[in-house]
């Protein structure tokens, strides 16, 4: 959640700047990034775009090695101030003079260690490689393989936001030193102390929200949960747990048999990997705040969170259903079923609903739009691991399939046990 977000985050200087000042992290005011690959379709300076690449795939010496070579040493040469050729002419050169890339890279890190600047090539959105998965497959294992071949220079690093469908897939990890990478990554996952501090930040922005809810922190001496100057909300979280409650009162209803507000709310928004996307819970508050008639005691009550809840619930099944348009018949076709259920009954349905001819028909051909190991073993058991990664389902210790309750009740799956969660009105 967020690769983009982070992808023009650090491409911001302002931004960079005040990251470096807030969480005391010095590097990245002395670093420069660049945008190796984000998808983009709008022509770019020195990042290939989507149409780019396509005309790369078919040069007679095209390899998925030199692509990413041609890109980096087109950019060292920019910055030693050299004139840089065209990625297709870049790619030639370095099918005759391998050595080439070395040298460049070797001399820009000297340069950029000698006047202590660093540079950091960022990429985004690596499903827009190609419209076939075995190409993107090539270029990615490409890319990861260069990306630890970066490791042995002392000042240019790379970036790489991978979807989890696809930091899942295995082939694409089928090469030697790939655990660098897998042990060195990074989940974009929000805790509930950090998306409480979001909520916060935002009220903290609105002029009359700043003046009210300084003085309601003042009142219960929760001043420190306030994330002021890039304060990091996880060092306040029982002041934050108190400022909450008295924002929107401590129980989901009478009493604590309906469950407190603060473990509540993020607990009904999360996915099956226990996280919960930020404009989900965001909407959450944002409607509850809207409820009318609005409390007389506090300002937001759990009526109004629970209405949040359901609004947020249905925006991020649709969100998703954009994202992969796959789940959507592999969750219609659990309809009005119970879960927990086995792998056999889970299977059983797919099978009696043809959901893999159903997803073959949603996206439309575009494999980018299916999941990474689907195309290869086109079986349920695929599509399981597929939703498993995605966190739309996860394997419980005795072996049933579950969908976590963000999901479920909107897609109109029933539940065995568990905590209720509201009906739609």
């Amino acid at each position: 959640m967020g690769k983009s977000f982070w992808t023009h985050a650090l491409s911001n200087e302002d931004v960079r700047d005040k990251l470096a000042a807030y969480y005391r992290f010095p590097e990245l005011k002395s670093t420069e990034v660049i945008i190796g690959f984000n998808g983009s379709d709008r022509r770019q300076r020195l990042a290939p775009t989507v149409d780019d690449l396509a005309e790369i795939r078919q040069l007679p010496n095209f390899k998925p090695d030199l692509v990413w070579k041609a890109l980096l040493l087109r950019m060292a040469e920019d910055k030693l101030g050299k004139k840089f050729d065209t990625m297709a002419d870049t790619i030639t050169l370095l099918d005759q003079q391998p050595s080439r890339y070395s040298e460049a890279l070797s001399q820009l890190d000297d340069h950029l260690t000698v006047n202590r600047r660093n540079l950091l090539i960022v990429f985004d959105a690596l499903d827009r490689l190609a419209m076939d998965w075995s190409t993107i497959r090539e270029l990615t294992r490409a890319l990861l393989r260069l990306a630890i071949g970066l490791q042995s220079f002392r000042s240019i690093r790379a970036k790489i936001f991978m979807r989890v469908d696809m930091f899942s897939d295995r082939e694409i990890f089928r090469f030697q030193d790939s655990s660098k990478i897998k042990n060195d990554h990074v989940s974009l996952m929000w805790q509930a102390e950090e998306l409480y501090g979001l909520v916060l930040f935002e009220i903290l922005r609105d002029h009359d929200g700043e003046a009210a809810l300084k003085r309601l922190a003042a009142q219960t001496e929760t001043l420190p949960a306030l994330p002021i100057n890039g304060e990091d909300s996880r060092l306040h979280v029982n002041e934050q747990r108190r400022l909450v409650h008295a924002l929107a009162g401590e129980f989901m209803g009478s009493n604590k048999k309906r469950g407190l507000v603060y473990t509540w709310v993020p607990l009904h928004l999360s996915d099956a990997a226990n996280t919960c996307s930020p404009r989900t819970f965001l909407t959450a508050w944002n409607v509850a705040a809207e409820r009318v008639p609005a409390p007389t005691d506090h300002a937001i009550d759990h009526l109004g969170l629970l209405d949040g809840v359901r609004s947020a619930s249905r925006s991020r099944l649709n969100e998703l259903y954009e994202d992969y348009e796959w789940i959507r018949p592999s969750l219609e076709a659990l309809q009005r079923q119970f879960v927990p259920m086995s792998r056999d009954q889970l299977f059983q349905l797919w099978n009696d609903h043809r959901v893999m001819q159903a997803i073959a028909a949603s996206t439309h051909g575009e494999v980018s739009k299916t999941p990474a190991g689907l195309t290869d073993s086109p079986e349920f058991e695929a599509l399981l691991q597929a939703m498993k990664a995605v966190a739309v389902m996860d394997e419980r210790s005795n072996g049933k399939i579950n969908v976590p309750d963000i999901y479920r009740v909107e897609a109109g799956i029933l539940r065995k046990g568990g905590v209720a969660v509201p009906k739609r009105s």
